[in-house]
């Protein structure tokens, strides 16, 4: 499955399953830098003040299929869009996403 369908894809699924959210790509698939096998780092940003375990399973399980039919592996981590902007904002993690980070 091509990269640009790959992206498509987990985008249609993460807005599918929560309008609201955002997401972005980050890490070496971003950057373009990335090898054959490279993972998909996803960052997804919710409305939610709390993420629990039962919100992770269900993207997790819409991008499960993604994974399947393509042979590549998605790695997810999903934040409330206020700790993302308050507690995280001083993380490398976020100044990465913000450097480097591909709108979905």
């Amino acid at each position: 499955m091509r990269k640009d369908l790959i992206k498509d894809r987990i985008s249609k699924s993460i807005h599918a399953k929560d309008p609201n959210a955002e997401a972005f790509l980050f890490g070496s698939r971003a950057r373009g830098d990335n090898r054959k096998d490279s993972d998909w780092d996803i960052i997804i940003l919710i409305d939610s003040n709390k993420v629990t375990n039962e919100i992770e399973d269900s993207f997790r399980d819409e991008l499960y299929n993604i994974e399947l039919e393509s042979g590549q592996i998605i790695s997810t981590f999903i934040y409330s869009k206020i700790y993302w902007k308050t507690s995280l904002v001083y993380s490398p993690l976020y100044k990465s996403v913000n450097k480097e980070g591909i709108k979905l």
